[in-house]
């Protein structure tokens, strides 16, 4: 048997081209869109954004098994999913992450297994799939939350301070009204992280005459539908201000049309946005707030200031389930409804 043991422990996934080659290529064969005389793969009707989300999961797995000198590359596809390995990788992951995410990670493993050897019994994968499922408690979000005001507030802070500091460097002032921008529009449209990481001028972040808006394929949204939203009034002269001054300040700006940019002039990646989003957000409230929890902050704002109109949070984060929503987003106790959200953001006498 032929295993693979990987040399950096500090990587969190196993590359596709690092996959057994069976499991590569049925993986492979299943994503293969449908033809004039074919049906397609497998798994050909998901969007490009779940297929990306289960190649991850799946990965995770295989780096698993190799980091242990357990995965073997010559055998049949789905080889190393055995209730043996998985068991091992639950107990791997248990004290790690929550039980939620323990629970979507082997849903999602068992996703690729059935897409990589349908033919096999997975009954036995179904059954920890549904124990880890009942198993499953969401962290309370309550502590954690902030007003999404509040939130809007910091980021319009931290651009009105980048124009301010007329001593700081370019280079300083540049990331600061960048991030002031980051924040402020996910707390206006709080889009997905993977969506918000890879906005591009003049394909998902468009301008029309004088107004912008994000234009997301449904291809790239977690939930396969287009997400279209023409965004306020008050953006426009801040989008502005980035893209004819500050974003031209990162080196190297016009060879690429991502729309956020590193120090270094090279597209800001998902960890990059997510971690400057925390650090600001811990910097003017003492705590941490990730890119996906102003969902959260929005649900809770809405439901404390708009209870009659909880259905705006809904359409705003893409839920079809108010059973759903009430879950997983809304931490407020008390509905007291009287503004709507964009009301709630620019409420400031200032504006």
């Amino acid at each position: 048997m032929s295993t693979y043991r990987r040399s950096s422990p500090s990587q969190k996934a196993l590359a596709l081209p690092a996959w057994p080659k069976a499991d590569r290529e049925a993986w492979q064969a299943a994503q293969e869109t449908a033809g004039v005389l074919d049906e397609g793969g497998i798994a050909s009707h998901l969007s490009a954004l779940t297929r990306k989300d289960l190649t991850r999961r799946y990965s995770y797995f295989l780096s698993f098994l190799a980091d242990r000198g357990m995965l073997d590359l010559q055998g049949p596809a789905a080889l190393v999913v055995t209730e043996e390995n998985i068991l091992l990788y639950l107990r791997y992951l248990e004290p790690r992450v929550s039980s939620v995410t323990l629970a979507q990670s082997l849903y999602k493993i068992a996703r690729v297994a059935y897409c990589l050897a349908p033919e096999r019994d997975w009954r036995w994968l179904r059954r920890i799939v549904r124990r880890l499922d009942l198993r499953a408690r969401p962290r309370h979000k309550r502590n954690k939350v902030v007003p999404i005001k509040e939130l809007f507030m910091l980021g319009r802070h931290l651009m009105d301070q980048a124009e301010n500091l007329a001593e700081a460097t370019s280079c300083f002032r540049a990331r600061l009204y960048r991030d002031g921008l980051i924040i402020a529009l996910l707390a206006a449209d709080p889009i997905r992280l993977a969506n918000c990481t890879a906005l591009e001028i003049g394909r998902t972040i468009i301008k029309d005459g004088t107004t912008w808006s994000f234009d997301i394929p449904a291809e790239e949204t977690k939930a396969g539908r287009r997400h279209l939203a023409v965004l306020p009034d008050w953006s426009t002269p801040r989008i502005d201000r980035y893209v004819q001054h500050y974003r031209r300040l990162f080196p190297n700006a016009e060879s690429t049309n991502r729309f956020w940019l590193n120090q270094v002039g090279r597209p800001l990646t998902g960890y990059g946005l997510y971690h400057l989003v925390y650090e600001r957000t811990l910097d003017a409230f003492g705590k941490r707030v990730s890119p996906h929890l102003f969902r959260s902050c929005l649900g809770t704002s809405t439901a404390v200031h708009h209870g009659a109109e909880i259905g705006l949070a809904m359409t705003v984060l893409d839920h079809k389930s108010s059973k759903v929503f009430e879950r997983h987003y809304n931490q407020a106790r008390t509905i007291d409804a009287v503004r709507a959200y964009q009301i709630l953001l620019l409420s400031d006498p200032q504006d």
